[in-house]
């Protein structure tokens, strides 16, 4: 019971703020976006209290998802307090990555997915990460002295997504791992958004600040449900 309420009132609140993101940055807005990520956290919560056979794999995907929070309020702070803009800005990288390893874990774990696809899905996860500050000019960002930090976050990401992809078939479609793959593409979109916002030029209006939260927030509350359905 408590799953479902929570799970309502967040994507509630996750639309109210994805609504006023397009205000800009402000201590006010932080403050709900931390509201909005701490419900995505205790859905996740809830739903391994419910389906508590899921321990090990819920265990994880609230560990990524408190890192997750973590990582959204250090975000914000880059936007607040300008003068430590790098210093956030990487710690909002650092906490979002080591996420994204308990995401991909939790699903690797879970399955006990054979070395071999996690082995394939590492390497493409590498050659997408590389891929994606070596087309930077392509792309018409400016990645700067955030290349090598951007190419390694990019590739967990990735990382998450494409395992989460194979996890669908080797569960033979469960629906949790159905949910876990579609949020972590939705995440991965995301941060595409996110990447031309911070990095490219023209890209910072209200519309793209209300698709990157809209995106992010969608994979953030599809992988906490997953935790529901995972058997």
């Amino acid at each position: 019971m408590f799953y479902y309420i929570v799970l309502a009132v967040g994507v509630v609140v996750s639309l109210i703020f994805c609504y006023q993101r397009r205000l800009g940055f402000s201590i006010k807005n932080l403050l709900f976006k931390s509201v909005s990520s701490l419900c995505y956290l205790l859905t996740a919560v809830f739903a391994l209290i419910h389906n508590n056979g899921a321990y090990t794999y819920g265990s994880l995907i609230i560990m990524g998802g408190a890192l997750g929070l973590v990582g959204d309020i250090l975000l914000d702070l880059k936007g607040v307090y300008k003068q430590d803009e790098k210093v956030y800005l990487k710690g909002g990288f650092i906490f979002f990555l080591v996420g994204h390893i308990f995401y991909t874990c939790a699903v690797i774990y879970s399955l006990r997915i054979k070395w071999w696809l996690v082995l394939i899905s590492g390497v493409v996860s590498a050659v997408i990460g590389y891929a994606t500050v070596a087309m930077a000019n392509v792309m018409k960002v400016h990645y700067g002295a955030y290349r090598r930090i951007v190419a390694v976050y990019v590739a967990f990401l990735a990382m998450t997504t494409v395992i989460s992809i194979i996890a669908v078939f080797v569960s033979s479609f469960q629906k949790g791992y159905i949910l876990m793959a579609v949020g972590s593409v939705l995440f991965l979109l995301s941060d595409a958004v996110l990447s031309n916002t911070f990095f490219g030029r023209g890209n910072d209006k209200p519309i793209h600040y209300f698709i990157n939260h809209f995106l992010y927030y969608a994979g953030q509350y599809l992988i906490a449900a997953s935790v529901m359905f995972v058997k």
